[in-house]
This record gives C-alpha cells, structure tokens and sequence, in this order.
C-alpha cells in the first residue's frame, strides 16, 4: 500500500544522499514558517540526518515555530508509515514468528501464551483452562478448588460455606463481575449484578479518593448497615468528534452497525452518598480487566518493563509510556507497579485479584484480616444507632489461607488461547498494517518471562501478549480519575463474544468492538487513529480481522 499525506500534500520526501544534503543546506533557518513552506527540522539538520522528509508547515499545530519546532508541533493527521518507523518503532523486532513447523502444526506465532501458557480452545469456555504448566505441576486439582472460590456466592452468615460478606460490600462473586472470565459488559444499570464489571471510584481532581470513601465504592450492605453510598447513576453521552463520525472516503464510523455513525461514553454519579462530599468531588467508572494470562505478565521482569519504558522515552515520537510506581511488597521485596488501569499493583500475591477477592466482597483472611471500610463511615453507623461492636481491629478468619492459596493457584494458571487464522493473508495484512500504524508502539507484542518462583513452568516463555505494561496519556476526553492507562494486552480479544456474549472494550468499555477502540485513541496514540481513518475500508477491516485472531 501507498502510505498517503493525510492532509493537503506539501511535505517532499527527499530520497538519497545527493538531494538530501541540498535539503538539509536549502532548508533555512529555526525562523518562522507559512503553512505554504516546508523545512528540514532542526534537530534532523543538526544531527546529519540524511534523507530526512521535508515536513510542511500546514503539518505544525504552530507554525511560528518553524524548523525549530518539536516533534509533538505536528498535527496527528500529517503522520505517516516513515515517521512511524523512526519515532515509534525503533527498536521494534517485527520478524514475524513462524506460522507452521515442518510437519504442518501450528507455529511459535500460535502459543500467544508461550508453550507452557496457550491451550488451544476456542469455545465459549476459552477463557476458563488450566495452562499446561499447572497440568504439568500435578496443580489440577488446587486449580479446581480456586475455580470454586471464584465462581462462588458469598452470603453474610459466617458459619454457612462461602460466609463472610460485609458489612458493605460490591459484589457477592468474582464471577458476577467477569462473565466468561473475561471482564464485565457496558450498562446504564450500576445496580445490576451478574455481568457489570464496573468499579466506581469517587475522587478528588487529582484522582485521590474523597476522605471517608473507600478506594472502591462500595454500594451494597448487610442489614442493619448503611452503604456509603445508595448506587451510582450512569449516563451515556454521544460523541462526534471533528469529522463528523465519519472516514475521509465519506464511510460513516460503524458502518452497516445499529451503531452506524455513532460513538458514545459514559459520566457517573453517586445516588445519595453516606458521608459529605466537596464541591469539587467527580465519581469515574472503570472496567474489570480480563483475568487469563495474568500469571504469565507476572513472569514479566521488572528491568525489562524498564527497558522498554527507557526505549519509548529515548525517541522524540508520541509514544511515551511510563511505568507504575515501585511498591513495597509484603515479602519485603520492592517491585514495580504493573497491575490495574493505574498499575497500582505490582504481583499476583498483591495484586488486583489477591485484593478484590476481599474488599469487593470484605470477606477476611490472614493476610487481609481488617474490615475494608474508613473510620468515617464507622462514626456515621455509631450517629445513626447501629451497633458497630467489634468492626475495628483484625476479624476472625472468614476465608482460610488453605482456600486463598488454591485460589491464587487458579489465578496465577488460567491459560491464554491459541491465536487462530494466522494463516490467511487478510490477517497477515492485517498484522503488518498494526506494525506501520505505530500500534505495535503501546501493544508491545512479545515478552520473554524470567524465573517465576509461583509457578516454575511459566519462566522462559515466549509470549504474545500486546501490552507494554506501562501507562499512556490517551487524552482528555479519555479522563477518568486521570488520563493515563495502562495499555491493555489483545490476547484472547477475538473470543470476547464467544465467552462473555459482548465485545466492550476501553477503560469504562467506551468501545463497543474492535473499530470503536481504535476510534477512542487520543493522546499519545492520536496519530494512530488518524492513519487508522485514512486506510481504505478493505484495510481496516484487515487490521481488524489481525485483531480478531487473536
């Protein structure tokens, strides 16, 4: 394909030496530039950059700023395959792994979670296999006693099995949340139990949670205890962005769709809270996140997550993903941050599942032995009569290690799905697509795991995730408690609707299917939208089909 100026042509791509260093001597200086001039930037004339594209001044957000201007002065719609390949991809190995062995089986680029990791399975039960590394560790049956904790109810009385729930609480079951084991489905309907896999968070500006609200709000509780808040409304908004919704070719987004020419996103707010607020309080929604393979991106080393961040910032392009914070974990250890849409979790034993598992339900253990709640819902329940006796302070054991342990066995051992059609060459045109659009810039396709003392069989693969494990600015009208999240991995995002009967994706699951998601990126992965807009319809839908297959 013919990468295209994806505005009014004016920049000249320069092409060997000769005519590259008249570019560079003809260019002029850091002075100021009309939309009618074009210009070597500075930095690539000073550098000696040969063969360097003469960029137009229609391309500048600025064009005062002239050949001085920085990479982020140039509009996103002026990106082309050439800026692509030097200030997002450099340093990107795009060799694609092999399709077929010798006898005709599938290849490397099949086993998306390494060989220990893929189960080939495609069925609405996708999401729900043991790896081969916990078959192979004599784990089956710790992974089918941690099934049971995870698809379990929780009920309020502690002497009955799966007891424990409250005093507040979210959800009732792990489940409820991540239908097909997957995460949960858009809705207007905050109430709604069994599939709604939202959290609610209500914060400050800076995206801190508002003194007396626990972290997540929690909008269910056991008689005679009082919630701190009664629910969350949602609202669902259009969207039309400068385009009017629709393609260059005149192609309305979401063409031949009930969705056609529409993109909608969702504001919260909280129905009658507990406790006072500030005039300044906003209440976000945020997705659950797939939970297969998470034992995998647990292998994943700290110093290359590191390395890749170092990699991004090295470059003068958009993509420029930072790391989560470095925690302090129980085992004394000190490790980054990589888990949740804020990678405020940095391991499995300390992370997202380990964490909700008691304070979604606020069913205690050892290791979580306190109540999840503030002490200002506490004094409200004392002001309002409730009998509160007994609430602070470590709690009897209402789930045991023994049960917490095989549940992190299931956890850590739920197995990635095969990617499929790798073969077709709608789908190989697909994946190259990917690479040229910078997608490939956040969707980090390959990992190489380190030693994983959790679970043995999971060190030294292969795996195909398409994350970086960093968190990106995606733009204002992406913001939720702030504007940065960390890039999702595309495994297994073809079988959403065979496992889960939905394919919303996005943070708050903006994103209805594959097209929308790409329409959503903003910030730092604008440009890759607009190169995603200027395909042809035939290449869209082969970008998509690549992403389907996996």
């Amino acid at each position: 394909m013919e990468y295209r100026q994806f505005a009014k042509p004016a920049a000249v791509l320069v092409l060997g030496a000769g005519a590259a260093a008249w570019a560079i001597v003809n260019s002029g200086g850091s002075g100021d530039a009309s939309p009618e001039q074009s210009f070597i930037p500075d930095t690539a004339r000073n550098a000696g950059v040969l063969g360097h594209p003469r960029i137009s001044g229609r391309a500048l957000i600025n064009p005062a700023q002239g050949s001085a201007s920085k990479f982020d002065n140039i509009k996103a719609e002026y990106m082309t395959a050439s800026c692509v390949s030097c200030h997002v991809n450099r340093g990107r190995d795009f060799t694609p792994p092999v399709l077929r062995t010798k006898e005709g089986e599938p290849g490397p680029a099949y086993y998306l979670g390494g060989e220990k990791g893929t189960v080939f399975n495609a069925t609405s039960k996708a999401f729900e296999q043991e790896s081969p590394a916990i078959t192979e560790a004599g784990l089956t049956n710790r992974f089918k006693a941690g099934e049971i904790i995870f698809e379990g109810n929780f009920v309020p009385v502690k002497r009955n099995r799966f007891g424990g729930l409250g005093p507040t609480y979210i959800k009732s079951s792990c489940l409820a949340c991540h239908p097909g084991y997957g995460r949960g489905q858009r809705t207007g309907n905050f109430d709604r139990q069994y599939g709604n896999g939202y959290l609610a968070f209500v914060h400050n500006p800076d995206g801190t949670p508002v003194k007396g609200y626990t972290g997540m709000l929690q909008t269910k509780a056991v008689p005679p205890f009082v919630p701190y808040a009664k629910g969350v409304k949602i609202e669902w908004h259009d969207f039309v962005d400068q385009y009017g919704n629709k393609y260059p070719d005149g192609t309305p987004y979401n063409a031949g769709k009930p969705t056609e020419g529409t993109l909608t996103y969702p504001t919260a707010d909280v129905i009658e809270p507990l406790l006072p607020l500030p005039a300044d309080y906003r209440v976000s929604i945020e997705s659950t996140i797939g939970i297969y393979g998470t034992g995998l991106l647990d292998a994943i080393r700290d110093e290359d997550i590191i390395a890749e961040y170092r990699r991004q910032q090295s470059m003068t392009g958009p993509v420029k993903g930072i790391p989560g914070k470095w925690i302090d974990e129980p085992d004394g250890t000190r490790r980054l941050g990589k888990f949740t849409w804020d990678c405020s979790r940095a391991t499995l034993e300390n992370g997202p599942g380990a964490n909700a598992l008691w304070n979604v339900t606020n069913v205690t253990r050892k290791n979580r032995p306190n109540i999840y709640m503030t002490p200002e819902w506490l004094e409200k329940q004392k002001e309002l009569g409730i009998d509160v006796n007994g609430l602070e302070g470590p709690q009897e054991e209402e789930l045991s290690m023994q049960q917490y342990e095989d549940f992190m066995v299931w956890h850590r051992g739920l197995a990635v799905p095969a990617a499929r059609n790798l073969d077709k060459p709608d789908v190989r045109r697909g994946q190259e697509l990917f690479n040229k659009l910078g997608c490939a810039g956040c969707h980090k396709p390959e990992w190489t795991t380190g030693e994983y003392k959790p679970l043995p069989g999971y060190a030294n693969q292969t795996i195909r995730p398409y994350t970086d494990m960093l968190r990106h600015d995606m733009g204002e009208i992406n913001r939720g408690r702030s504007r940065f999240w960390r890039t999702p991995p595309l495994w297994g995002r073809g079988l959403m609707h065979k496992t889960a009967n939905h394919t919303d994706m996005f943070h708050d699951l903006r994103a209805r299917d594959f097209e929308e998601a790409i329409l959503w990126h903003f910030g730092e992965s604008e440009f890759s939208r607009e190169m995603f807009r200027h395909l042809s319809a035939e290449e869209r839908g082969q970008l998509i089909q690549f992403l389907k297959a996996l």
